[in-house]
């Protein structure tokens, strides 16, 4: 099954533009209806930022009938709860990590509560970021044989099968390329036309998760990271766990997450 309904959430933050962009490319390559969701607070619609967010619809308008793509926009409540944010009704959300000057802007359940909540795979945009890079020819798949990460990678198989090379990652202290469960899930991968590479790293203790999936990242040009977002508060700063925390906050590519 494809993507075939695709939520970009609006807001009156600078890296709008840039993830409207993005939510636009992946929406064509899959051929899905985008639709917009503007989560402005009721501070966006005062002050300031009045005008930039009574412009949202027009311009979200504007851009995807420019993109010839079928699509709907949404204005949710201010504070709005995930159940009338649009995303049980979606095969894929798109936003951006929220930037501490402007969180006010924008409804405080996305991405935290909604990824946690929603049952819908989202694509997180780092902070910054301009929109203009390719997503999804090169992924690395962070990969521990847990609920989570099975998952996320099943969420994210439309984009893993278009995909030009797929990079599984897997960090443990008895890694071998030759262990059964990494050959049944590299051959399950492959049974869906993936095009799968082993980037195994042995847990030696002398660097942690995240130092071992960044350098993968740079040797490999990856433009995606695929992984299973872990706990279950809905606070950003306990729901992730240490390494998917620590993840997020330092990332400067896009990653699809799933809980």
């Amino acid at each position: 099954m494809g993507y075939r309904d695709i939520v970009v959430y609006l807001d009156v933050g600078a890296d709008c533009p840039a993830r409207v962009r993005t939510a636009i490319n992946v929406a064509a390559k899959h051929q899905a209806r985008l639709i917009g969701v503007d989560i402005s607070t009721k501070e966006a619609l005062e002050g300031e930022s009045r005008d930039s967010a009574m412009a949202i619809e027009a311009k979200f308008t504007t851009a995807v009938q420019e993109a010839g793509l079928d699509f709907q926009y949404h204005r949710a409540r201010p504070e709005a709860h995930t159940a009338v944010l649009f995303a049980h009704c979606a095969d894929l959300l798109v936003t951006t990590q929220p930037h501490p000057d402007r969180r006010h802007l924008s409804n405080s359940a996305v991405p935290q509560e909604i990824l946690m909540t929603a049952g819908v795979p989202m694509l997180v945009l780092p902070t910054g970021w301009a929109g203009e890079g390719a997503i999804g020819e090169r992924v690395i798949v962070a990969w521990n044989f847990s609920r989570e990460s099975t998952r996320a990678v099943h969420d994210a198989m439309p984009i893993l099968k278009l995909a030009r090379k797929v990079f599984l990652f897997v960090f443990a202290s008895n890694y071998s390329d030759q262990n059964e469960d990494v050959q049944e899930i590299k051959s399950h991968l492959e049974h869906h036309a993936v095009t799968v590479a082993l980037e195994g790293w042995r847990d030696t203790g002398e660097t942690d998760f995240t130092g071992a999936l960044f350098a993968v990242l740079d040797r490999e040009s990856a433009d995606l990271i695929v992984c299973g977002a872990y706990g279950h508060s809905p606070l950003f700063e306990d729901m992730f766990g240490g390494a998917t925390r620590n993840l997020l906050n330092n990332i400067s590519m896009p990653v699809l997450m799933s809980h």
